[in-house]
């Protein structure tokens, strides 16, 4: 993360703490850092150096006006007129990890080949929030390759359950054991 995303993402906290509307920007936000990270073409468009800066601000006027927090969509025009669009997706991690850090929330990666059920939700949620006495938040992603097990990651710690892991770790083993 640049240090611009850092400094982007905790003036807007602030904005938002002080404007009392924390939890409507940090919803929108979290939409917007998915739809963006799904489709990346429209920063990229608010990057493109062949629209002026009117046009990248008019843009991001017609897409959201009214239909974001003001603050938030004139952050947006800043970043579009500025060329920094391409910051907001770690912006927005910012914004989160402020927020986290307010509410001793700690925000989990789980990585599994299939989605996990309610009740496993539920398990792992409840153990992880006993091991480090926080709220835990879950954002799940599904990667077939992992072939079975978890993968965890949370403030730059990894926990490797997955079978993928496993088979590469006697794979390696077997590799160093023949040669």
């Amino acid at each position: 993360m640049t240090e611009i995303a850092k400094a982007y993402g905790k003036t807007l906290y602030d904005l938002a703490v002080e404007c009392e509307s924390v939890e409507q920007m940090l919803d929108e936000i979290t939409t917007l850092r998915q739809a963006f990270e799904e489709n990346p073409q429209f920063l990229t468009l608010m990057n493109t150096p062949n629209l002026t800066k009117e046009e990248r601000v008019s843009i991001v006027d017609e897409t959201f006006g009214g239909k974001i927090h003001i603050y938030l969509l004139n952050f947006l025009k800043i970043i579009a007129e500025n060329g920094t669009a391409h910051e907001f997706i770690d912006t927005a991690r910012q914004f989160r990890n402020e927020y986290n850090w307010e509410n001793g929330i700690e925000t989990v990666t789980v990585v599994s080949a299939v989605a996990l059920g309610a009740k496993q939700e539920a398990q792992l949620v409840e153990k992880l929030s006993q091991v480090t006495g926080k709220t835990i938040h879950l954002e799940k992603k599904v990667d077939p390759a992992v072939i079975g097990g978890i993968r965890l990651q949370m403030e730059g710690l990894q926990m490797d359950g997955t079978v993928k892991n496993k088979l590469d770790a006697i794979r390696s083993r077997l590799l160093h054991t023949i040669a």
